[in-house]
């Protein structure tokens, strides 16, 4: 059991580490050398395994470490009696400290080595008495029964008042995790009947030294193959966390680390809430990655200022069932696709994809629910208090009323010790405003969660039009309405807004306007306000034109003629010449094969030549993994200029970051083209860029293609999606 009390709770008394240590040790050997049972020749070797089996624990499948100095200890209880076996207990929990505090002297928590010899030394006391119970009753008991007899003793007192411990340490349910605790005392006993009968009848009989190397060999095939196994759950973890990391900082530096701590949360809430520790690690995973169909989502919905219109909340919910989708594909696991599908169903029914109330939602979707709410409540709340009541507001509405139960004070402030402690913690408390909260949660408006950006729209006032007030009325007509056009629209999404009770605004279009039309249902209609936004629509987009146009004027500049920023995808369209080739950018050996196709298109005489292609075409596929999580490279010729066309569909370049790429060496961003910009911009004779929300696109021209070899017809793969 890992008693994990704060490190600093000790405070200066770390220093006091080497007193405890002598202390402890010169009692034990005093009353080991008083009870005139002690053969050192005998007993020096068990205690030096136990040292070394506390040093190298055991990793069990749900994460816990089993330090098998039990054995030593147990060992020495049973060939030597209790005060030397007390002597073991004194160098296991020793050990086990100092394994703990790595080996750091500050680090050192007297408190938690207390707590470990006190109830290592009354499991040790219950064992002693069970072994004299057994000598009366059964004078002539073997080795193997006084082993079994001996170990079931120690679990026995040890786990209910570690049970208790941790109580109070954490608040945690004394029989939380129960059943999973009891089974796991198996793998002790049955290695404490195996090897401690084995080991004693040859200590005994003088031959410790072949003993002990033969029983530490076979402890250290068990050692070595469940770490083995351990290290490999633990890779497959770390990649869905580096995964995770990938995708959240690629859509908004405000996700970035939720899955994780998301995780974390899932591990602490696990033990909280008895749940089966074989599961544990699943559904850990599965809490990393709940989010990963939002990885399919374009960028601007995370990052937009303002609520989401109908159709982009839509889009927002799919993000579920597209989630479910990948891990159905990477796990093959129905189990956990359906998890995923439904962690953002609610208590009420009020949630997405499929409406499901109550228990009918999956339990661990409740739980994702819970521990993904708990992350964005620890970054916005930084009072313990506070969080308490927002999770009882959302308790029997959003949240199962009995999980969220479990969210005491108590367990707050241990929560947020142990993320602090795992490097996980959140924001700031004065940071914690500006924390975004998922759309849709508290049901009607997304506003009040969006964070800012740094552009800001303009003011209503004189940009927008005419606006008129309509009703949808119980009798199914629509009345007020002045676009007959966009009345069979109107009236559907007026008919959603009264199903859903639920307001909302969607934006049309219609010859040319655009409209800005708000939903509000009520007393059996809907009321429809409908404002032409046309006049605002039009000075955004000027003023975007025109901002535009001056980073195009200060790139040039900057550039010396040689870097254009395109105004639109048309104007990169329009330099391109006959297309050649092309490639889908999917993973990572896809940069080799779009360096060597644009090559392949230039002379092979010159090689300083090709080498600057395949550095350009190198850099732009990498950043299209980098940043956009793939794409496309089409090479185009055009007379003697040689083209390649680098497209994708990620989250689109700040236009403030362009310049910075001339003017300072090397500079790169999470958003820029990174610093291999340098590198295309020293090699290619001219670049044009376009980029927005949606994409970017940027064409490397490169001259010298004279005396190039013509394609052949099998190298023709131009990708379908080149074209705007």
């Amino acid at each position: 059991m890992s008693l994990n009390t704060s490190p600093n709770s000790a405070g200066g008394k770390g220093t006091l580490y080497p007193l405890w240590a002598l202390a402890g040790f010169l009692y034990g050997a005093m009353l080991a050398v008083g009870s005139g049972q002690v053969m050192w020749t005998s007993v020096l070797p068990i205690l030096l395994l136990t040292l070394l089996l506390d040093l190298f624990p055991i990793r069990l499948i749900s994460g816990d470490e089993f330090a098998a100095g039990l054995i030593g200890f147990l060992a020495l209880l049973i060939g030597f009696g209790l005060y030397t076996a007390l002597l073991g207990v004194f160098i296991s929990s020793l050990s086990n400290e100092a394994r703990q505090s790595g080996f750091r002297l500050r680090a050192f928590d007297p408190v938690r080595w207390i707590a470990r010899v006190g109830i290592y030394t009354l499991s040790t006391c219950g064992a002693a008495l069970a072994l004299q119970g057994l000598h009366e009753i059964w004078p002539g008991a073997s080795l193997y029964v006084q082993a079994a007899v001996a170990a079931l003793a120690f679990k026995a007192v040890k786990v209910p008042m570690a049970a208790g411990l941790r109580k109070v340490l954490t608040g945690t349910s004394v029989l939380a995790g129960i059943r999973g605790r009891l089974r796991e005392t198996l793998v002790p006993i049955l290695l404490c009947i195996a090897v401690i009968p084995h080991f004693l009848s040859h200590v005994l009989e003088e031959d410790s030294v072949y003993e002990l190397a033969y029983t530490g060999l076979f402890l250290f095939f068990i050692l070595y193959f469940s770490n083995v196994y351990l290290r490999e759950v633990t890779g497959w973890r770390r990649t869905y966390e580096r995964f995770s990391q990938l995708f959240e900082s690629r859509l908004s530096s405000d996700l970035e680390g939720h899955g994780m701590r998301t995780g974390a949360i899932a591990d602490c809430l696990a033990d909280r809430l008895s749940y089966p520790r074989e599961k544990k690690r699943v559904l850990v995973q599965t809490a990393i990655q709940h989010d990963v169909g939002k990885s399919a989502l374009p960028a601007y919905l995370f990052n937009k200022r303002g609520a989401l219109s109908l159709s982009e909340e839509d889009e927002y919910r799919s993000h579920s069932e597209k989630g479910a989708e990948i891990i159905f594909t990477l796990t093959e696991d129905e189990r956990t696709a359906r998890w995923v599908r439904h962690h953002h169903e609610r208590w009420d029914g009020r949630g997405f994809p499929d409406g499901l109330k109550g228990k009918d939602i999956p339990y661990e979707s409740r739980l994702l629910a819970l521990c993904s709410r708990m992350d964005h409540l620890l970054r916005r709340e930084a009072d313990d208090e506070a969080l308490c009541e927002q999770v009882r507001k959302l308790s029997g509405r959003e949240l199962d009323p009995e999980l969220a139960s479990v969210v005491t004070i108590h367990f707050v402030h241990w929560l947020r010790e142990q993320l602090f402690r795992q490097g996980l913690a959140g924001a700031a408390a004065d940071d914690l405003a500006a924390t975004r909260i998922e759309p849709g949660i508290y049901g009607s408006s997304t506003a009040a969660f969006l964070p800012d950006k740094e552009e800001h729209d303009e003011e209503a006032g004189d940009y927008v039009g005419r606006s008129i007030q309509m009703k949808f009325a119980s009798d199914g007509l629509l009345y007020g309405g002045e676009e007959p056009a966009l009345e069979p629209e109107l009236i559907r999404m007026a008919r959603r807004a009264e199903a859903e009770q639920k307001s909302f605004y969607e934006l049309l279009t219609h010859e040319g306007r655009t409209y800005e039309a708000h939903f509000y249902p009520g007393h059996g209609e809907v009321s429809i306000v409908f404002t032409d936004i046309t006049p605002a629509y039009l000075a955004r987009q000027q003023l975007r034109d025109e901002t535009r146009l001056a980073y195009r004027e200060v790139i040039l500049a900057l550039s010396e003629g040689k870097v254009q920023l395109c105004r639109n995808v048309e104007e990169v369209q329009s330099h391109l010449g006959q297309p050649l080739a092309g490639l889908t950018v999917a993973a990572r050996t896809d940069i080799a094969r779009s360096r060597d196709l644009a090559a392949s298109f230039m002379p092979q005489e010159n090689p300083k030549r090709l080498m600057q292609v395949k550095l350009a075409v190198s850099e732009a596929a990498t950043n299209l993994l980098k940043h956009a999580l793939g794409g496309e490279v089409t090479v185009f010729a055009q007379g003697s200029l040689l083209q390649v066309l680098v497209r994708d569909e990620g989250s689109g370049i700040a236009l403030h970051e362009l310049p910075k790429t001339f003017v300072a060496s090397g500079y790169s961003s999470k958003r820029s083209l990174g610093r291999g910009f340098s590198v295309m911009y020293a090699s290619a004779n001219r670049i044009f860029v376009y980029t927005d929300s949606k994409g970017t696109q940027l064409l490397l021209e490169f001259e010298g293609r004279e005396g190039a070899a013509q394609p052949t017809e099998q190298s023709q793969h131009i990708p379908t999606t080149v074209e705007a």
